[in-house]
């Protein structure tokens, strides 16, 4: 067995099942071996970016090990920013890097690069194979690294090392999946209690680390009549289609959550680091269930710490705690839900042209089948689809949540699409973020991959606008110029639609999810809709007022 063969056998046995790259000199072994799998498949991007976020993508969805490879140098660094995206989002991907000979390290090679300082901050362990000894010892470190932290670990292997034999072997390399619950000790929970019994109106910030524990999120929430807020990436496994969640928080969120945040009484914090402090209640006591203590109380002053895996944590809640008999505060939250989904159902239905982009994110939700995966860009597309994209139960969403990167829905559909072949995939893309890795599209019609890419064409960076307006700022540099992205489809293969009219919306969508292969739906889109946020500061009034005047006088 050579090292090459050595680190696939590993990687399959952590459940590894594509390996996402660009082949090139220092990984020519590599990806001969994989060749020769029948367990493993190495799927050729047209950028490794691309293929990192792809392994990100699917790191987040499935929960399981997922990994990437680039050659010596270019092939590496075009990694990087896919894996911050696991990174920031605490997904476990492995990263596979080529390296020039090991003589030449140190000396200025070209396409040398050190790689251990260059990965240094993005992942969790980051190591050379030298020998081929340590190739074992060194990509198991990795595995687990990634598997415990939920994040990056990165090996680097020396093109002369890569095709050697290694004399060391095991067959028990699955070290790094079972990696157990932690729950509270008793005096932590016994304050959290204490806090519950006091409280009149307490409420439930749920993140995704939750999403396991979603039953029982549900039933603390119904004994203390407590409205559920959820953070952006929890709307993968809760959305306002469930009763008692009213929607998210910050400028992406709802009013009613940033009313809940205002007039609760107790704070109970599950699965989440929601990074937005000024959206926290200022005096409310919080509870944070949190199985990290880096985590914390990093965001808010926390009244009870319950260190511990949101399931666990919450049986032990369930055991003890007792009902709340007052249910007018849930009441009163549940009535302000139910004014803002009204108002949000005329921009829904409305029959305005340009197409209003709420529209399109309420046809999509009729249309997409009961077990579609979205896959969401960042941009203007993001709050579209935090608003008004309804995310049934059986649904998954996600996104560039934390790094918040442009150009993740197209790869991030594929990598999602070959985890879950059997299910609808949909990418929900703005122009800006679509044009950037849209050359992926390729890759999709090479592995006959269905997904769908619906893309807001609105020739602008919309969102940047956005953020210009709320400084002050008169919008500049944020003008698009684009291809027919129709025409673009169809070259690559993949099936072209154009959509100028409300009322087309919902039989195009329909037909572009059916089509056995790739299909690109572009919808124009009103440019001038604007992202008003759930609460408005006398400053960001100011800031927006001052940037019209600024753009009427240019």
């Amino acid at each position: 067995m050579r090292v090459a063969d050595q680190i696939l056998e590993i990687l399959s046995c952590h459940g590894v099942r594509q390996i996402f790259g660009v082949p090139g000199d220092a990984i020519n072994d590599f990806t001969f071996a994989v060749s020769r799998r029948n367990d493993m498949e190495f799927i050729l991007v047209r950028h490794e970016e691309a293929g990192a976020f792809m392994a990100a993508a699917q790191a987040k969805l499935t929960g399981r090990l997922t990994a990437c490879m680039g050659t010596a140098g270019p092939g590496a660094v075009h990694l990087l920013n896919g894996l911050y995206d696991a990174k920031q989002d605490h997904a476990p991907v492995i990263a596979i890097t080529g390296q020039v000979a090991t003589e030449f390290i140190g000396t200025g090679h070209p396409q040398e690069i050190n790689s251990e300082q260059l990965f240094g901050d993005v992942a969790e362990f980051t190591q050379t194979v030298m020998v081929p000894d340590q190739a074992l010892k060194l990509t198991l470190e990795a595995c687990k690294a990634a598997l415990s932290a939920g994040g990056v670990s990165h090996v680097c292997v020396p093109t002369d090392v890569a095709g050697k034999k290694v004399t060391k072997f095991r067959k028990d390399l699955d070290l790094g999946s079972d990696l157990g619950q932690i729950r509270p000790c008793t005096p932590s929970l016994d304050k959290a209690l204490a806090l519950i019994a006091e409280a009149k109106k307490p409420a439930i910030l749920a993140g995704i680390g939750a999403a396991s524990a979603r039953p029982k999120i549900l039933e603390l929430a119904e004994r203390l009549n407590a409205p559920i807020v959820r953070t952006l990436r929890a709307k993968d496994w809760i959305d306002e289609q469930e009763p008692l969640c009213v929607g998210g928080l910050g400028l992406l969120g709802s009013s009613t959550g940033s009313s809940v945040m205002e007039k609760c009484d107790l704070l109970i914090l599950a699965g989440s680091d929601y990074p937005y402090v000024t959206f926290y209640p200022t005096k409310t006591p919080i509870i944070q269930i949190e199985p990290d203590p880096r985590r914390m109380g990093r965001r808010a002053p926390i009244s009870a710490p319950l260190h511990g895996h949101a399931e666990p944590t919450l049986d032990m809640l369930l055991e003890k705690v007792d009902a709340n008999p007052n249910s007018s505060f849930l009441d009163d939250i549940l009535k302000e839900k139910e004014k803002e989904l009204k108002a949000h159902r005329k921009s829904e239905e409305s029959n305005a042209t340009p197409i209003k982009p709420q529209r399109v994110m309420a046809e999509l939700s009729d249309v997409a089948p009961n077990d579609t995966i979205f896959l969401c860009d960042v941009g203007t597309t993001t709050a579209w689809s935090a608003r008004h994209l309804r995310v049934g139960p059986d649904q998954r969403f996600t996104l560039s949540a934390s790094y918040a990167s442009m150009a993740f829905a197209l790869p991030g559909a594929i990598g999602a699409q070959l985890a879950y072949p059997d299910r609808p995939v949909v990418a929900i893309a703005g122009d800006g973020g679509f044009a950037m890795l849209m050359a992926d599209l390729v890759t999709a019609t090479r592995y006959d991959l269905p997904i769908t890419c619906v893309v807001f064409e609105n020739n602008s960076l919309g969102f940047i606008a956005l953020e210009q307006e709320a400084k002050g700022l008169p919008q500049h540099s944020i003008e698009l110029v684009n291809p027919d992205f129709v025409k673009f489809a169809d070259a690559c293969g993949a099936r072209g639609f154009r959509v100028d009219q409300p009322g087309a919306l919902n039989a195009v969508l329909r037909e572009a999810i059916e089509h056995p292969g790739p299909a690109v739906v572009v919808v124009e889109v009103n440019p001038d809709e604007l992202i008003i946020p759930p609460r408005i500061s006398a400053e960001q009034a100011l800031n927006f007022g001052l940037a019209k005047i600024r753009e009427a006088l240019v």
